[in-house]
């Protein structure tokens, strides 16, 4: 019986081997391609980005999972590394986490990255990126973490954004944002930071914000164009550690439930149009 079964399961370890080699090999290819798309002045990536013999599991700025051996995670932040971001990336299909921040990547995000549904993590932040920001990170459900900030990017923030429900940090902070704060986003329970500041994005803070983003720590959303009033029940936002809402066009009184803010840290008010007094164990300016 032992005889009969082994041919068979010697096929069938083979047929694994090739899968898993074959799966391995698209990974590197999409590596490979990428390079070939980007300089790099600072070598930091290594030699063994222009090797086809060393596993692409050991190569800088790599890790992968430990069945599968596909890539699961690409840092290459800060490296200094020049270019655009090829549609190559789009086939690294286990990416769980990619981060090209603080580089001179440029150009416009190619819409083969919307195919990257296991994405927990996305960091391009200040790089030269351009364009609008895509509609189809609304399809990239994982996310728990977004940051765009510090780029090129122009035009609304889209309202796609909204139906990223696990999403917990949103930074698309410093560019030349203009429209509304999607009223969506808003609903996100999960939210923990929200980063706007430095654009060009009108419109009223939700009087209901409260409502729902009971995890929010971080609200920054100063220098921009928002109008109207301070929600009057901002004080039930009770994770709030970070309100930013200087030099935009807020008027009124300033709630007095900023002071139920037991976990406040930091608190920017100025350059509004705002009056009243505040709880006198906050430091603020307005």
């Amino acid at each position: 019986m032992a005889n009969i079964h082994f041919p068979f399961l010697s096929l069938l370890l083979i047929q694994c081997f090739i899968i898993a080699f074959s799966t391995t090999a698209t990974d590197q290819s999409a590596l490979l391609q990428f390079k070939a798309q980007i300089e790099d002045p600072r070598n930091a990536l290594g030699n063994e980005w222009t090797s086809t013999w060393m596993s692409v599991c050991n190569w800088t700025g790599v890790s992968c999972g430990h069945h599968h051996r596909r890539i699961t995670a690409l840092d290459l932040s800060n490296m200094g590394i020049k270019g655009t971001i090829g549609p190559q990336l789009g086939n690294l299909s286990f990416l769980v986490s990619l981060n090209l921040s603080g580089n001179n990547f440029h150009g416009e995000l190619p819409r083969e990255l919307a195919s990257l549904r296991r994405l927990k993590l996305v960091d391009l932040s200040n790089n030269a990126l351009s364009g609008e920001i895509p509609a189809w990170f609304g399809n990239l459900t994982a996310l728990q973490q977004l940051y765009l900030g510090g780029n090129r990017f122009q035009g609304e923030i889209p309202w796609e954004i909204g139906k990223l429900a696990a999403l917990e940090k949103f930074g698309v902070q410093n560019m030349s944002l203009v429209g509304q704060l999607p009223s969506s986003i808003f609903n996100i329970s999960s939210l923990k930071e929200i980063r706007v500041y430095n654009n060009s994005i009108s419109g009223t803070i939700p009087s209901d914000m409260c409502d729902h983003l009971h995890h929010l720590q971080v609200f920054e959303i100063s220098t921009n164009k928002f109008f109207g009033h301070i929600p009057s029940n901002i004080g039930e936002c009770k994770n709030l550690q970070t309100l930013s809402l200087s030099l935009n066009q807020l008027n009124g009184f300033i709630p007095s439930s900023i002071g139920n803010l037991t976990n406040l840290e930091v608190l920017y008010l100025d350059g509004n149009s705002l009056h009243g007094k505040l709880h006198s164990a906050l430091t603020f300016f307005f």
